[in-house]
């Protein structure tokens, strides 16, 4: 099992940015010692909602540690100020990063009708796609905002990994991925457990069953 960590800006929150995200930007010196703790661990990285900060400073921190992570983006928020533009989408994939989409306009998809989420998710797709010439395959839930009826679109749609915000270990060829968030109050001995603590056999069933009462009857696992 390995850890996935969840991150989304790094450094100061800007002016532009909703005060209910505030939280969720952490300092440049708690990201570059996550990185630090990553590098000797079995651990991955994912950053949701497409900030500028992925390209300014996560990119040049991870290369120069030999590292990779996931960036998940919505695809509206392209090229719009304080947020990654199409070359930076770009550089990230020529770097080495996986491309993800966090749907077109950030919404909750728990709160519309499916083909309203089929929409959302595939136009993303189509554009992100566009973008780094590659076919983009994965995608994470934004808000966290995940149910049976949200997973089974996302099957439906052939989408061929899932992001949640469900909290726990990453189950080996899991197709929803589970990550533990990280947020500005997280401090840096409880991100080091999170990396280091062994999971069991028995913690791992509970956890797994957890999820599923949550996730109802959707397929967890890969096909």
């Amino acid at each position: 099992m390995t850890t996935c960590l969840m991150l989304h800006g790094i450094g100061e929150p800007p002016a532009h940015a909703p005060g209910e995200e505030w939280p969720y930007w952490v300092s440049r010196f708690v990201f570059e010692a996550i990185l630090d703790l990553v590098r000797e661990a079995p651990a991955r990285l994912t950053f949701d909602d497409g900030n500028a900060s992925d390209v300014e400073i996560a990119l040049p921190a991870l290369t120069r540690r030999g590292l990779t992570a996931a960036f998940f983006i919505p695809s509206d928020r392209i090229g719009k100020p304080h947020y990654l533009s199409e070359a930076d989408v770009r550089a990230l994939h020529a770097a080495g990063m996986e491309i993800g989409s966090h749907g077109c306009r950030h919404l909750r998809w728990t709160d519309v009708p499916d083909a309203e989420i089929a929409r959302d998710v595939t136009v993303s797709i189509e554009r992100i796609s566009s973008i780094i010439a590659a076919p983009v395959r994965s995608v994470a839930i934004p808000y966290g905002a995940c149910d049976r009826r949200v997973l089974r679109v996302l099957r439906q749609i052939g989408i061929s990994r899932v992001y949640s915000s469900f909290r726990g270990p990453e189950l080996e060829g899991a197709w929803l991925v589970r990550r533990d968030c990280i947020t500005r109050d997280t401090t840096l001995p409880n991100i080091k457990h999170l990396i280091a603590a062994e999971t069991n056999a028995a913690e791992a069933a509970i956890s797994f069953l957890r999820l599923w009462r949550r996730a109802g009857s959707a397929v967890i696992s890969k096909a």
